[in-house]
């Protein structure tokens, strides 16, 4: 091998032990250039002296001469990383589209979003002026209300500001909220709308009528709708809007559906159902996982009782309010916990908030008020007066009677009464307590 060679590559193992960490082999000294060798004359014939040979120099080992430089393995393994990550994030946000948390994600930001523009345009303020005289549903969103008459839906923030108003042109219109969203649907129709506080998130036709719908905490919608061989199907659309991802056909054992109410975890719905079993009423309450893997649980109420309210409570117990009792239901068994009797008086209207239950009930005399914890305890019963409505809060109850407003604790004491030029449509529980009369919403404050 000549010089040059051997030269080059011992540069080129010194440089692949450098960067594998090995110790650096000896470096040879540079051969000397030899001076050529004067032949010495041979005694005799005068033949050339006979040549020398040089020693070959060993062979580079097969490996040395074949691995690649490790810079060009760093940039495969870095190819080889990347595109391992980019195939399961690929792989994650299927799945997270498939299960609705992504949909979730994206509403979550875009409420995030609203909740930002209504704090920068918080114009307006108390007392504002709806221009609904007589409001068919006024319920709390998002710190403010949503108010609904026969032709206009109104939107509100929580600082009094108007929102938008919306004309949906149905023959029957309905309304259902949740946290920050809300449906208006077409209770003599097939289609519906799903709205948030600042526009028209999507809309949804169905082949039979709507009965009923519901809204979670999560943006999913339970719509209830007729369905042949069938009383009714119960669908739940994920939060985007476009996917069916739950349904379930109820038969005439299990009744129609009346009330609906999605739990806090947003895992589970609980469903009111009345039917008709040998010439009487008959009501129960299933509780359905949403992901279907399981049969729902089901309560049944007593015979000739229909269901009229479900709602949540603290500790994922259920309130079901009958129109002849209420009982406090466990959605992990479907068995009764607690229950309180009406006795005989007319149920006229239920409010609960925190740890209270507030129940108003008809008597021949009147009415009366009856306040209950959380385990349906009995915590006071008072006089009601004329009563014909009531809003419990954190900290007090609200009767409605004629022009005024009286404010009682949760002890069943009264605090105050005030009167009104004009009939006390409702009290509602928002980020302030708001008193509405026909085409008004103000704050409610104790009489000075």
């Amino acid at each position: 091998m000549r010089a040059e060679d051997k030269e080059r590559l011992a540069r080129r193992q010194r440089m692949l032990a450098r960067e594998r960490g090995e110790p650096l082999p000896p470096q040879e000294p540079a051969p000397r250039p030899e001076k050529a060798a004067r032949p010495r004359p041979q005694p005799g014939a005068g033949a050339p002296a006979p040549e020398t040979q040089e020693p070959e120099a060993p062979a580079a080992p097969p490996a040395a001469r074949l691995r690649p430089l490790s810079p060009i393995l760093r940039r495969r393994k870095r190819r080889r990383r990347l595109a391992l990550a980019a195939a399961a994030l690929a792989v994650l946000l299927a799945l997270a589209w498939v299960t609705g948390a992504l949909a979730a994600a994206a509403a979550m930001a875009g409420d995030a979003v609203d909740s930002a523009m209504l704090y920068l345009n918080r114009g307006g303020g108390w007392p504002a002026a709806t221009g609904i005289p007589d409001p068919a549903r006024i319920e709390e969103l998002a710190g403010g209300f949503v108010e609904m008459d026969a032709e206009d839906v109104a939107v509100y923030s929580a600082y009094g500001s108007c929102v938008r108003t919306i004309q949906p042109g149905y023959a029957r219109p309905a309304l259902a909220v949740g946290n920050t969203r809300f449906v208006m649907y077409d209770r003599a129709g097939s289609s519906l709308r799903v709205e948030s506080r600042t526009r028209t998130l999507h809309t949804r036709s169905f082949e039979q009528n709507i009965l009923l719908c519901a809204v979670s905490a999560n943006g999913t919608v339970a719509v209830v709708t007729g369905a042949e061989r069938y009383v009714a199907e119960l669908q739940l659309l994920d939060p985007a809007g476009y996917k069916t991802v739950y349904s379930w056909k109820m038969t005439q054992q299990e009744g129609t559906p009346v009330a609906l109410a999605f739990a806090p975890n947003n895992r589970t719905i609980a469903v009111g159902t009345v039917t008709a079993r040998q010439g009487r009423l008959a009501s129960a309450v299933y509780f359905s996982r949403l992901t279907g893997s399981e049969a729902p649980l089901a309560y049944t109420a007593d015979a000739g009782s229909m269901a009229v309210h479900l709602q949540w409570l603290a500790g994922d117990r259920l309130l079901a309010v009958f129109d002849t009792y209420a009982a406090l239901l466990d959605p992990e068994t479907g068995g009764e916990l607690a229950r309180y009797d009406f006795a005989g008086r007319e149920l006229l209207g239920v409010s609960a908030a925190g740890r209270t239950l507030a129940l108003l009930l008809q008597t021949h005399n009147g009415s009366r008020l009856a306040l209950l914890d959380q385990t349906l305890a009995p915590l006071a019963e008072t006089d009601a007066g004329q009563a014909t409505g009531l809003t419990c809060t954190d900290t007090a109850v609200y009767l409605l009677e004629n022009n005024t407003v009286t404010c009682c604790g949760l002890d069943g004491a009264q605090r105050w009464v005030q009167e009104y030029d004009t009939r006390p449509q409702r009290v509602l529980d928002a980020a302030q307590t708001l008193l509405f009369t026909p085409g008004r919403a103000e704050v409610l404050s104790p009489p000075e």
